[in-house]
């Protein structure tokens, strides 16, 4: 396969850069609006299921097809694919590109299919070794149940995924932004429509309609006029096999990016009724701040510097990156501060209705906090990582996120067991703060081209200007006269705002004062965005 770059006029890499912050700001706002879905789904579970065994059990059921779409599919989404498919596209050879498509999707998807198949039949055995602390038998089959639904839709991601990396080599990115919010209206949808005929489980039913109108319609429909597809099972094509090898490291390494899920549930089963849903919802709610500054600038970033790359341009990938780690180290400490402070009247608006009761809103509001304080690791790592991938380097990010999982995975044994399940919170930071850390410096050392320093004065920065804006709220929140557990909605609703208005004026009044340039750059860009839609 030729990876030799294109003839025709570069585009300057400023002019990169900016097309990378809009993609990044378009995929964010998507992202934000997706999680507030997702919480709106999570918040319909809660209220009519509680934090209890069923809730446990739904989202157990998730495991097995997640560590599928893993081990399977998860590389070659966009961590793997794009980079080869943008090599032929950079050589402008659109028939090689749409042959290389057609032999991953035939190939890699007739494995899904069988794995899919084993793990439908063998359901029984298998959720019961990753959920040990399911002793009711009760409990074990509706997990089981349910498993065996969901497990009906990795093929619809696959697929969906491979057409949006295609997609995304074109920069074009609205798919992406819109599969998400159909998916999670669709989850919603089958919770509440079918909650009267089969309880929970209306909601993984929700999952598989979701999965295949959201993530695999929109992007078909989208490149109905671009994807040249052939059914081509072809394990030995060179392409093919050019592919697997950067693949092979996705599938036998392991990230705790992604594994830390599991632990939680598996260590969760562990801590009693309720433990992982507490665990799964607290986690979802930093990852809200997470997906809008680091996974959104992650997925941006990917298709830029991979042109980079490929235009030989090291200096100016490693720049670009340098100071996209800046920006997102920044927002991720100001973003970790507001959630932290705001964490008791978020989650008690949010979840503390139905059969959520005002402890379990505590627990978990406890539980956020301490989540939060990984937020930096969690923003900085999944961007970080991208520089790896760009270089079509997948073996090395393995290897060092599958050792910091083995550093870390007694973490959550032994503060599960000392600290209950903020334990287990605990090590989730832990872990990805030395991922985070160990990401960036093996690149730094390995590579090159990385500036440091600018990484390290935004991230500071960031924890200045957060810190001084939480105090602003956290004062707010003091003075209130009555406490968050004994708050009407309305009341949570006034005291979010009320405390969100004295953050951000804070935040406003330190920025003019010191004039971060994380925050000026950020500003300028939406303010030329602005200005071009007029």
């Amino acid at each position: 396969m030729s990876s030799e770059t294109s003839e025709k006029p570069q585009k300057p890499a400023r002019s990169i850069g900016r097309r990378m912050g809009i993609a990044a700001l378009i995929l964010a706002v998507s992202t934000f609006l997706s999680r507030i879905l997702g919480f709106l789904r999570e918040a319909v579970i809660v209220y009519t299921h509680g934090a209890s065994a069923t809730t446990d059990a739904y989202q157990a059921a998730f495991t097995m097809p997640d560590m599928m779409n893993y081990v399977l599919a998860g590389g070659t989404l966009s961590i793997t694919f794009i980079p080869l498919f943008s090599a032929y596209v950079a050589s402008d050879d659109e028939e090689g590109a749409w042959r290389l498509f057609s032999t991953i999707a035939t190939t890699m998807g007739s494995v899904l299919a069988v794995f899919i198949a084993i793990g439908y039949v063998f359901a029984p055995q298998i959720v019961p070794l990753l959920n040990p602390g399911f002793n009711d038998p009760q409990q074990l089959d509706l997990a089981v149940s349910m498993t065996r639904i969901v497990l009906l839709a990795p093929m619809a991601f696959y697929i969906g995924g491979l057409i949006q990396g295609s997609l995304f080599v074109r920069e074009i990115f609205w798919p992406s932004a819109i599969s998400p919010l159909i998916y999670n209206l669709c989850i919603i949808g089958g919770g509440v429509l079918l909650d009267p005929w089969f309880g929970i489980k209306g909601f993984a039913i929700g999952v598989v309609i979701g999965a295949q109108l959201g993530p695999l319609a929109v992007p078909m429909w989208a490149a109905r006029n671009e994807v040249k597809f052939k059914a081509r099972f072809a394990p030995f094509d060179p392409d093919f096999r050019a592919f697997l090898l950067l693949t092979l490291p996705l599938m036998v390494g392991v990230s705790l990016v992604t594994v830390d899920e599991w632990f939680l549930k598996y260590f969760g089963s562990l801590q009693g009724d309720g433990a992982i849903t507490w665990l799964a919802n607290a986690r979802k709610l930093m990852m809200v701040i997470f997906a809008i500054i680091g996974q959104a600038a992650g997925q941006a970033a990917l298709p830029f510097l991979t042109r980079l790359f490929h235009q030989g341009e090291e200096e100016e990938m490693g720049q670009m990156l340098s100071r996209s780690l800046q920006r997102v180290g920044f927002l991720a400490m100001v973003g970790a501060a507001g959630l932290i402070v705001a964490s008791y009247p978020l989650v008690h608006a949010i979840f503390r209705h139905g059969q959520f009761s005002a402890s379990d809103a505590d627990t978990m509001a406890g539980l956020l906090v301490v989540f939060a304080c990984g937020l930096w690791a969690w923003a900085v790592q999944t961007l970080a990582v991208r520089g790896y991938y760009a270089r079509k380097n997948t073996l090395t990010p393995m290897i060092l996120g599958t050792v910091t999982v083995a550093l870390a995975a007694p973490l959550y044994a032994i503060f599960g067991e000392a600290f209950g399940v903020r334990g287990l919170a605990m090590a989730t930071s832990a872990g990805m703060t030395l991922n985070a850390l160990v990401t960036i410096g093996y690149y730094r050392w390995k590579v090159g081209h990385l500036p440091l320093g600018p990484i390290v004065r935004g991230t500071l920065r960031g924890a200045l200007h957060g810190a001084w804006a939480a105090a602003a709220a956290y004062g707010v929140f003091r003075l209130w006269d009555t406490p968050a557990a004994d708050l009407s909605f309305g009341g949570l609703a006034a005291m979010l705002a009320t405390m969100g208005t004295a953050f951000f004026a804070a935040l406003g009044l330190s920025a003019w004062l010191l004039s971060p340039p994380e925050l000026n750059v950020i500003l300028d860009r939406v303010k030329r965005r602005l200005k071009r839609s007029r």
